[in-house]
């Protein structure tokens, strides 16, 4: 049960608590007050997209909070599984957006993803509106209404698992039953570029080896100078003694006084060392040098390579890897295209044991939601009777076919006759607004009976309704409010004068800035906010003598 909400910096709200007692609790008000922006606070909670133009001017975030108290033991079990501890039978669930537009959801200061705060907070509240009468005017949306009631989530999810594997064998039978001519021209493209590549003989690192041989061919002479030069220097000069020469007859000169002193050892180790190192330098120069010769034609064949790799690099990727890779997934394409009659065939054969077996799943849900629709149909038209619809009569209408839909196999509209000897017609043609009201209140009394959400919230859900008719839609909801919470927006004076709990919302402007506020109204406030409902903002005598006897009425009839 809802405990209390708590709204900070939406629109036009700076900040406002709402205590929420048992039973049924109005909030009435002027038109433009703010009460849908009190409904779209709890539609945040309920996860509802929300953006940055929620927040109030001139602030940094908007955050709503609500409290739950009496949860029921399946949603504290789910809780604990992801990790939320709700031992003390209450959860608080927040939400805020701040002016990016960033978004946070809490339950019990835990973060939490959006789908979980749906899936918790749908559990805790309903809310019903007028976009529920819109709803009703579209067929479309009717087999939502049966399935609410009709309570068949595991039938719909096996259908569905059932549907998905369909569509994909289908798409992938369409992709493999593409016009003959493209395909023919796709094998030709794809021949030619296997070729290409293939006859290439591409191997990865070859384009750094042969970037490296034909620098030391376009350097040959100039290298090899360079490397008899410095061969000559470092070991066997012609004209005088070698690096080579010069350190080892150093070497020579300290080697019988080595011992006598650190720091004489120190120069001789590190004058070995040199010399070492000098011939083997001189060797590897040499057995460079050796292998240095400018080729011409080896030279033409470099440059000639380096084309080819440079031709395939602008089609087919930047690296000699990605190349070999295009090649491998182009031959794949290929096989699978000469190959595909023979998959043709097993997908041919795939979808049609997947249509006989989400045929077998639709015809289970269609045969509960034949089951449902006759129940519904038969409460429906008994709440409508209590709702000063004496005459109605609503019939739930679901055809079954062969084609498969995301929810089913099965169409299902409304069909309603609002006075004897009429034939039955769409609901969606002939009902008027007040009309669509109370079958969505009708909907609503039955299915809170089973649903297990302890708060019902009706927005408006009194469009189009006077007289006989807003009685009677007070009784229903007084009835509803004896077993749920119910909180209601409305402007039917019968329905705020049978009100447990009468909360006023008023907005305030001080020239620079509006601001809605919530009032809970003394018996003496209720009558005058009552006269106004009934007579305007031109409040009479009368009309308060009529509000006293309709809230005085009401207290008599609990």
């Amino acid at each position: 049960m809802l405990n209390g909400l708590s709204i900070k910096n939406v629109a036009v709200i700076k900040e406002l608590d709402v205590p929420i007692n048992g039973g049924v609790t109005v909030l009435t008000g002027e038109t433009g007050a703010g009460k849908s922006i009190i409904i779209d606070s709890i539609n945040m909670i309920l996860g509802a997209r929300a953006n940055k133009d929620i927040v109030r001017y001139g602030e940094e975030y908007a955050s709503v909070q609500a409290v739950f108290e009496h949860i029921p033991s399946s949603i504290a079990a789910q809780l604990s599984e992801n990790g939320i501890d709700a031992d003390d039978d209450e959860i608080i669930i927040s939400r805020r957006i701040t002016a990016e537009g960033k978004s946070a959801s809490r339950i019990n200061g835990v973060m939490v993803p959006l789908a979980l705060l749906r899936e918790i907070s749908g559990a805790l509240i309903n809310i019903h509106g007028q976009h529920d009468n819109q709803a009703l005017l579209n067929p479309k949306k009717h087999i939502d209404f049966l399935d609410e009631y009709a309570r068949c989530e595991n039938l719909i999810s096996e259908y569905r698992e059932r549907y998905a594997c369909l569509r994909q064998a289908e798409r992938q039978i369409k992709a493999l039953s593409s016009d003959e001519a493209e395909k023919a021209r796709r094998m030709d493209l794809l021949e030619y570029q296997v070729n290409e590549i293939k006859s290439a003989d591409l191997t990865d690192g070859e384009e750094e080896d042969l970037r490296e041989q034909l620098a030391i061919c376009e350097n040959a002479e100039k290298i090899t100078a360079a490397l008899e030069n410095a061969y000559s220097n470092v070991y066997e000069s012609s004209e005088g003694m070698s690096a080579y020469d010069s350190l080892s007859a150093a070497v020579d000169s300290l080697s019988g006084v080595s011992d006598i002193n650190p720091v004489i050892r120190s120069a001789y180790d590190a004058l070995s060392n040199a010399m070492y190192a000098a011939e083997d330098a001189a060797h590897e120069l040499k057995e460079f040098a050796s292998g240095v010769e400018y080729d011409e034609q080896t030279l033409n064949d470099i440059e000639e390579r380096l084309d080819i790799i440079s031709k395939l690099k602008r089609k087919y990727g930047s690296t000699i890897a990605e190349i070999l890779a295009f090649g491998r997934n182009a031959e794949d394409e290929l096989k699978n295209i000469m190959t595909s009659a023979e998959r043709l065939e097993e997908l041919e054969a795939e979808r049609a044991a997947l249509e006989k077996s989400a045929a077998e799943a639709g015809n289970r849900l269609t045969a509960v939601r034949r089951e449902k629709a006759a129940e519904l149909s038969e409460k429906i038209t008994q709440s409508l009777a209590d709702l000063n619809m004496e005459n109605a009569a609503l019939s739930i209408c679901v055809e079954s076919g062969t084609d498969f839909f995301e929810n089913g196999m099965d169409t299902v509209e409304f069909m309603i006759r609002t006075n004897p000897g009429e034939p039955m017609k769409p609901l969606a043609k002939i009902a008027s607004g007040g009309e669509l009201s109370r079958v969505i209140l009708a909907i609503k009394s039955i299915t809170a009976e089973s649903d297990g959400v302890d708060t019902m919230i009706f927005d408006e859900i009194d469009t189009g309704v006077s007289g006989a008719a807003a009685s009677r839609i007070t009784q229903k909801l007084t009835c509803i409010g004896a077993s749920k919470q119910v909180i209601c927006i409305t402007h039917l004076p019968q329905l705020a004068a049978a009100a447990d709990t009468h909360y006023l919302i008023v907005k305030n402007s001080d020239g620079n800035m509006a601001e809605t506020t919530l009032k809970p109204l003394t018996d003496e406030q209720r009558v005058e906010e009552l006269a106004r409902i009934i007579d305007g903002t031109h409040v009479t005598k009368l009309s308060l003598s009529h509000a006293g006897q309709m809230l005085e009425n009401a207290r008599g009839k609990k």
